[in-house]
């Protein structure tokens, strides 16, 4: 099971893309801290990336990707050390098209660089670990020396497909490139980590990534510390402190935190009954079943659902 995307679709991951422009020297935007995960990709030419963590500047090339999972603030710019103004005052001014991107931004000058510029959604209320270990900055690099293929060429794409006008069906297929492109940057990430913590390592560690399996393949299943310990080949002591460690949360807590997430999707994407999902989510009881869900998700079942409904 590809636990990454299963995470990512539980959490009704969305991308959206804003738009392919060319921005023509000089130039430079600021991009807010905000409450998306704001990504972009340069499609042609080279930029300055500078992120508001202290981090030093970032010479990005073509081809190159980065994330800020948690919307932190962040610049771009046609040099180092260039002024910026905020990005929406930047775009509100656009320029005739520049070679094959559709708008443009920025001054008079011949120097272009061309980048696809998005953003990424997902449900903040149903909190998961794998986005309290990320980074501030995801940054992958097309020469990273890592499997960047796939990314450089859906990157590819997707810059075509934007160039294509206003065809049917064409902002929704870049929307779903753009979160593909958000899991592949995810395991470039995970494979550029020189001292590797977190999540995203727990899904990679022979040990605990078994056990992660596990609990995402048959989540029904009533799991207990010596069933898991024992197949990651592990000590019950030993498994439980580096499941922790590398998690953030007890196996048992996770566990039950996923089945209200599975429970949550099932809730808002079906018409099951609570028992049902109760039952598909490892609850013997409805009762205790509501009674965790709302310990955990802050509302009842049937409230989760009528949000979604009403």
């Amino acid at each position: 099971m590809d636990i990454l995307s299963d995470i990512l679709r539980t959490l009704k991951l969305r991308g959206t893309v804003y738009f392919h422009a060319s921005f023509q020297a000089p130039w430079g935007m600021n991009i807010p801290a905000g409450e998306f995960a704001n990504f972009h990709i340069v499609t042609e030419g080279t930029c300055w990336l500078e992120a508001d963590n202290g981090s030093p500047p970032i010479a990005m090339g073509k081809g190159d990707i980065a994330v800020f999972p948690r919307g932190n603030t962040h610049s771009l710019m046609h040099e180092r050390g260039a002024s910026t103004i905020r990005a929406a005052d930047l775009i509100s001014n656009p320029k005739a098209a520049v070679g094959e991107c559709p708008v443009a931004f920025g001054g008079p000058g011949s120097v272009t660089t061309s980048l696809i510029c998005g953003h990424f959604e997902y449900d903040r209320d149903c909190p998961h670990p794998l986005f309290d270990t990320l980074n501030a900055c995801i940054y992958v690099r097309a020469d990273g020396g890592h499997d960047t293929a796939w990314i450089t060429t859906a990157s590819e794409l997707a810059a075509n497909i934007s160039t294509a006008g206003d065809n049917p069906g064409t902002e929704a297929v870049i929307d779903r490139l753009a979160e593909a492109l958000f899991i592949q940057a995810l395991a470039a990430h995970i494979d550029s980590l020189e001292d590797p913590d977190g999540f995203l390592v727990a899904l990679q560690d022979r040990h605990i990534g078994k056990a992660l399996q596990l609990m995402h393949k048959d989540i029904a299943h009533d799991w207990t510390i010596a069933e898991l310990a024992k197949a990651a080949l592990m000590s019950r002591s030993v498994f439980t402190d580096k499941f922790r460690a590398m998690v953030g949360e007890p196996p048992m807590v996770y566990l039950a935190r996923w089945r209200m997430l599975k429970a949550r999707e099932l809730l808002i994407d079906t018409d099951l009954t609570i028992g049902r999902i109760s039952s598909n989510v490892g609850y013997h009881s409805e009762f205790a079943f509501a009674k965790a869900f709302k310990k955990l998700i802050g509302i009842t079942p049937g409230a989760a659902r009528r949000t979604t409904t009403g």
